[in-house]
């Protein structure tokens, strides 16, 4: 006996054959060819948004790209975007160290930083194969992209926190979640916008199959929205308590040749020339000075060992009637090398001194030596390693308390965290710019010291050798600004504040809880299946797909569903 089938149990048995609808399914990836050009893009639109062309909303829209990008059908192509987005990103931005140790230690570099890139783009890739793009996908990578950056930040050797987004963000709307957020919880907050933007571009360009384009126009003005009203984010209530009368000396020195580490020495008397002009212009203005501060190695080898300098020093602590903070490098009786800051009081005495913390691998010291000689002889280029002091920079002057870093380590939240717990209520940075040239290392290391600015709530001093210099309150206001290359000084009434943002209040929680969650993000991921890499078949039931877990926005469906 045969059972006779209807049409309408033919077209329900077809219906429960077909596959269940899935996130991924709806979002065509991308192919090999247009996601490599996606990635270069991602990596242009990355470097652009730093000083000194300052595009800081390209930073999102970079990530954006990149998501497109590792969106495709394979594991490698994903790979080979995240290595084209982080050369096309790192080599320009770290062209500095071309200037300071050659062409081969610069590509080293970038190329070692590129592959933090491509860590990310395979983890991306794994979220995106298992959920396909949506809401939830959008945190996890934004949580992602942290964890990279605190990554990148920490290892190794306490890694390099170049080009993390935050600093992207120096006159941006978005620096005002600084204090809150901290550097990268900001960086997280930019991911999730760029993150956001690649949802409207998936829609957009039409890889969104049944979709209609202009859903993507609502994840676009979200993100306008979030900046926008990033306009009305109020800086948090710190106490003033008082200012002083800080100067910055830039003497400027003649332009040193490539790859050649020795301050010309010329250095040291530009310095007293300018600070003679600053005594004497305070003296006429009838605005006593509270505070000198030159630059990093701006008077060469330890002044409490060299008569001559250290008279030429102390006199003129004299005559400002005020302390004097100088920059320079000694050799103790172990044969070891310190960065240091020293403090003469205004009797022209050394009373305290700080020895840098975060000495910069490669180019302060050489990790495993014996290891990279065999690879390159430019591990002679320093011959000496710079040994690492274990002190915060905490100085008296005036009874105030003063935090002091050197160049780079403004880069690092964690020492300007020690500052702001160990009491000091303005910061003062001390960098040598001179031996990077003409590269844009300076404007970008003055754009950390804006975020950090307002990130911590205290006011910045930053003086360079050749520049740039500038002081900044803690709002990211600038006080007083000396360009490149050029001899004068920065000079103002500096706010003085004490108590905690937000951010320093939370100490290490902000980025221990990144990457918590991003382990945790991941860990979700590998418990999912993977979504059908053709992505085919039927959207029917795409309304529930786009509930948040994978899709753009709300969706409505007939019964009879739509084809893809």
């Amino acid at each position: 006996m045969t059972s006779r089938v209807t049409g309408r149990d033919a077209r329900s048995r077809h219906r429960e054959q077909r596959p269940a609808p899935t996130p991924g399914g709806r979002f065509a990836t991308t192919p090999a060819g247009p996601a490599l050009l996606a990635a270069l893009a991602a990596g242009l639109c990355l470097l652009l948004a730093f000083p000194p062309y300052g595009l800081w909303a390209l930073f999102p829209v970079g990530l954006a790209l990149l998501t497109l990008a590792v969106h495709t059908r394979t594991a490698p192509v994903a790979l080979a975007a995240g290595v084209v987005a982080g050369l096309a990103f790192f080599l320009p931005l770290t062209e500095w160290a071309n200037m300071y140790a050659g062409a081969t230690p610069w590509v080293a570099l970038a190329v070692f930083e590129a592959l933090y890139l491509v860590v990310y783009a395979a983890l991306a890739h794994l979220v995106l194969r298992r959920r396909g793009p949506g809401l939830v996908s959008a945190l996890m990578l934004a949580l992602l992209w942290g964890a990279v950056e605190v990554l990148r930040s920490t290892v190794p050797w306490g890694g390099l926190s170049w080009g993390i987004a935050a600093f992207s963000q120096s006159a941006s709307p978005l620096l005002n979640l600084g204090p809150w957020t901290g550097v990268f919880g900001l960086g997280v907050v930019v991911a999730l916008l760029g993150q956001l933007l690649g949802l409207g571009l998936f829609a957009l360009l039409g890889r969104v199959r049944g979709g209609d384009r202009l859903r993507g126009l609502w994840p676009v003005s979200a993100v306008i929205a979030v900046v926008l009203a990033c306009l009305l984010v109020p800086h948090p209530s710190l106490e003033r308590t008082g200012s002083l009368r800080i100067a910055g000396v830039q003497g400027n020195v003649d332009p040193i040749e490539p790859q050649q580490l020795v301050m010309p020495e010329t250095t040291f008397s530009h310095h007293l020339d300018v600070t003679d002009q600053v005594i004497a212009e305070a003296r006429d203005a009838r605005e006593p000075l509270d505070l000198i501060v030159w630059p990093e190695d701006s008077v060469g080898w330890d002044p409490r060992q060299d008569t001559a300098r250290g008279d030429a020093l102390a006199q003129r602590a004299r005559d400002a009637g005020a302390p004097l903070i100088v920059g320079t490098q000694s050799l103790d009786a172990q044969e070891r090398r310190w960065n240091l800051a020293l403090q003469y009081d205004a009797d022209g005495r050394v009373v305290d001194s700080y020895a840098k913390r975060h000495p910069v691998p490669f180019g302060e010291y050489i990790p495993a030596r014996d290891v990279f000689r065999r690879l390159s002889d430019k591990v002679e280029l320093v011959p000496v390693d710079m040994s690492a002091g274990s002190e915060p920079g905490l100085m008296q002057v005036r009874g105030r308390t003063i935090g002091v870093l050197i160049c780079f380590e403004i880069a690092y939240e964690e020492l300007v965290q020690d500052l702001v717990d160990g009491g000091a209520e303005v910061i003062v940075v001390q960098s040598n710019n001179a031996l990077f040239g003409d590269s844009y290392e300076s404007i970008q290391q003055l754009a950390q010291a804006r975020v950090m600015a307002v990130v911590s709530g205290r006011s910045i001093v930053h003086v360079s050798t050749v520049g740039e210099s500038a002081i900044y309150t803690p709002d990211g206001r600038q006080l007083a600004f000396v360009d490149h290359w050029e001899a004068g000084a920065v000079a103002a009434d500096v706010p003085l504040m004490s108590g905690h943002t937000p951010a320093m209040l939370a100490d290490r929680l902000i980025p221990l809880g990144i990457v918590v969650g991003a382990m945790a993000a991941l860990a979700a991921t590998l418990l999912r299946r993977p979504v059908p890499r053709s992505g085919a078949g039927s959207t029917r039931g795409a309304s529930a797909a786009a509930d948040g877990r994978g899709g753009i926005g709300p969706r409505r469906t007939t019964g009879r569903g739509t084809r893809g």
